[in-house]
């Protein structure tokens, strides 16, 4: 019998199957002699059940779920502050200022409303005294016993008399607001932590002399943290919140954290002229792994799919209805099928497809592979088929 006189080259493919990838064949290559003259021969592969799944995937950086500034509240002399690193338990006392000066604030300001308040009844009785002998005096003009005159006069006195007091209650007030704030000043002397953290940042040192309003440390929350993504806008479009979420770090190689998207941000920032949204998540940290300031990769579930896997290449669409290529009973049959996640690589088939179908795939001209198996138990095995003539 005749013999071809074309080489057939070998070629090595990859099927992807649930967990992994496809597994690469080495195929070792047939000369053209060894094929017979008149024959067709059709690559195919074994559908196998597996899974296929679509992500998206960006780089990420580590950061506290909660961060915040210790502020001083009062000026004064730091005697306690911790260090950074230090770790504060919720409602603890972190930070102390010397309270002498402000012990003799409250002093001064008690004595400061004693004596207002001594002047304010000395301005009342005043008052009274005044009331009481403008009545005298009107009485007396009506008798016409005193002229009109010391009437005015006394009124004057009571007008006089009225205002000390309101003067007088003022200065009270004053007082009284004085000292609660050295109350307060002392109050604030010690400063207790809002929440339960780790001090990040310590700017103060016991000697130091600091103004209201300096920040005196940051701490942080690191029992949880969270992570910022960014992804672009072809991709952005497939995320929403509450997505699984899979993130891994170079600097702990051997864990992978689970988590849900927790929100996306409602505009783009352009950057290098391509539109980035932000996405996050948020992660327990208990055990003090992820540390802020690391680098992380976060990987977005967008779809997956249990179902026989196949090459992508190997579905065609049309109209939104999916067809592959089998061969069975000797033939090459089209058959219509429900198809499932698609990664670009593999795709998984929900309906229309038997398990260990032998899929058709598409022809690689002046090519062709011996037949091999996966260590799924996945096998890729070319056909045979009486025809015309020439290599399929």
């Amino acid at each position: 019998m005749k013999k071809a006189t074309k080489i057939i080259l070998t070629l090595a493919v990859v099927l992807v199957l649930a967990g992994g990838g496809f597994t690469a064949y080495s195929l070792m290559g047939k000369s053209s002699d060894e094929v017979e003259e008149g024959t067709t021969q059709i690559l195919t592969v074994e559908a196998a059940l597996g899974t296929v799944s679509v992500r998206v995937e960006g780089p990420s950086i580590v950061e506290p779920y909660l961060v915040q500034d210790i502020r001083s509240r009062t000026s004064g002399v730091v005697i306690s502050v911790p260090n950074e690193g230090d770790k504060v338990t919720a409602g603890s006392t972190i930070i102390r200022f010397d309270t002498t000066d402000m012990e003799s604030a409250i002093r001064q300001a008690d004595l400061n409303l004693e004596q207002s308040t001594l002047d304010l009844k000395k301005a009342e009785l005043a008052l009274d005294k005044a009331r009481k002998d403008l009545a005298d005096k009107k009485r007396l003009a009506d008798q016409g016993a005193v002229a009109a005159g010391q009437v005015t006069e006394a009124q004057e006195a009571v007008d006089n008399a009225e205002l000390a007091v309101d003067s007088a209650r003022v200065k009270v007030s004053q007082s009284e607001l004085a000292l609660d704030k050295a109350k307060a000043d002392l109050a604030d002397a010690a400063i207790a932590a809002p929440f339960s953290g780790v001090v990040l940042e310590s700017n103060a040192r016991i000697g130091d002399t600091v103004n209201s309003g300096a920040v005196l440390l940051t701490i942080a929350d690191v029992s949880r943290v969270r992570l910022w993504a960014e992804v672009d806008e072809y991709d952005i479009g497939k995320v929403a919140e509450g997505m699984s979420v899979s993130v891994t770090s170079d600097a702990i190689s051997d864990e992978t954290f689970k988590s849900k998207i927790e929100r996306i941000s409602p505009a783009a920032e352009v950057v290098n002229n391509i539109s980035i949204f932000k996405v996050s998540t948020v992660l327990k940290n208990d055990d003090g792994l992820l540390r802020p300031g690391m680098s992380a990769d976060m990987s977005i579930l967008i779809s997956s799919d249990k179902g026989l896997i196949v090459p992508s290449k190997t579905v065609s669409t049309v109209r939104d209805r999916s067809y592959i290529d089998v061969y069975e009973n000797e033939e090459v049959v089209t058959k219509r099928i429900t198809i499932g996640a698609d990664d670009g690589v593999n795709t998984a088939v929900l309906e229309g497809l038997d398990e260990g179908a032998l899929v058709v795939l598409p022809e690689t001209a002046a090519f062709t592979l011996t037949s091999g198996t996966s260590s799924t138990g996945s096998s890729i095995v070319p056909i045979t088929v009486p025809g015309t003539g020439g290599s399929r």
